[in-house]
């Protein structure tokens, strides 16, 4: 089993009118971005649906995709079509957002993919296929490759933790624990270098500490 990747559901409830919202897409709804981290690409794109935990313009005018949106329990933070060129290569990283140890996680939906496509999770692949729903642990090393001839979307939706992402996701162990143990040093150690050339970066950092301890004793972020 892969620690940073669970499939939660080999057939996604909403995967239709997901589809079919995908369908509705214009040429203008697509932003081109850049993933998480210093990864310069050109071959990304998002439509946002939901931003900041609000609904999107584009939301209101597709309202049939609340249906997709209501299907998550947890309160949602994100929520995009996310599309990868082909060519588009996003090399091993991890994220400090869409992180379980500091009460996030990704969902993953593929709605178009390709098996040249090609998803590592914690050095192991990982076969993320069309109508599935995933669990994506993005503190876990993790990279992309699409070496199709066509284009791999995914609907993502990050939401925070609760009962309801819990009750899908493994329970928690040793390894758990000794995963986050490791995570938080790493955030440490990245948080000392950096403030020491940015001191704009101490309360960042800051409030993660807090964020991490809250967590480790069992508290919500306040």
């Amino acid at each position: 089993m892969n620690p940073g990747a669970q499939l939660i559901a080999s057939s996604f409830p909403e995967f239709e009118t997901a589809r079919k919202v995908l369908s509705e897409v214009t040429p203008a709804d697509w932003v081109p971005t850049i993933p998480d981290g210093p990864y310069k690409s050109d071959g990304w794109r998002v439509v946002s649906i939901v931003k900041g935990g609000k609904r999107t313009e584009f939301a209101d005018r597709h309202p049939e995709i609340g249906r997709v949106l209501d299907y998550f329990k947890d309160p949602i933070e994100m929520a995009v079509f996310y599309s990868m060129l082909p060519g588009t290569v996003l090399h091993p990283h991890r994220d400090l957002s869409g992180t379980l140890e500091l009460g996030k996680i990704r969902y993953h939906v593929p709605l178009e993919t390709n098996p040249e496509v090609k998803f590592f999770v914690n050095r192991e692949r990982v076969p993320m296929n069309v109508g599935q729903m995933w669990a994506l642990n993005t503190s876990y090393l993790h990279a992309v490759e699409n070496e199709s001839p066509a284009e791999r979307i995914h609907l993502v939706v990050e939401v925070e933790v609760g009962k309801w992402s819990w009750s899908l996701l493994p329970r928690k162990n040793l390894r758990y624990y000794r995963h986050y143990a490791w995570f938080l040093t790493l955030v440490g150690w990245r948080a000392l270098t950096k403030v020491a050339t940015d001191r704009n970066a101490l309360k960042t950092y800051s409030y993660m500490s807090r964020t991490f301890m809250r967590r480790l004793l069992g508290r919500r972020a306040a």
